[in-house]
């Protein structure tokens, strides 16, 4: 039960961290989307863009999960 706490406690301190980064690199986020849209672009710029798009939506979830998890892990049982 203890270590439920502990767990949880550490998720929300490395979904903070997660969160933090999301915020610094959402200008980046932006720009790869702009990049996908623009005409004229060649494939490996395409390929980069689609990559990185792909990894910010999984930083995404893998931060929402941990602080899901959590925040449900810190919670005061009712037993």
């Amino acid at each position: 039960m203890i270590t439920k706490k502990i767990f949880g406690y550490l998720f929300i301190v490395i979904s903070t961290i997660l969160t933090l980064a999301i915020i610094i690199v959402f200008p980046q986020f932006i720009k790869a989307i702009s990049g996908i849209l623009k005409s004229g672009s060649d494939s490996y710029e395409i390929g980069y863009n689609v990559g990185y798009i792909i990894f910010s939506i999984i930083h995404i979830i893998i931060t929402f999960i941990l602080w899901r998890i959590g925040i449900r892990w810190i919670k005061k049982s009712s037993t």
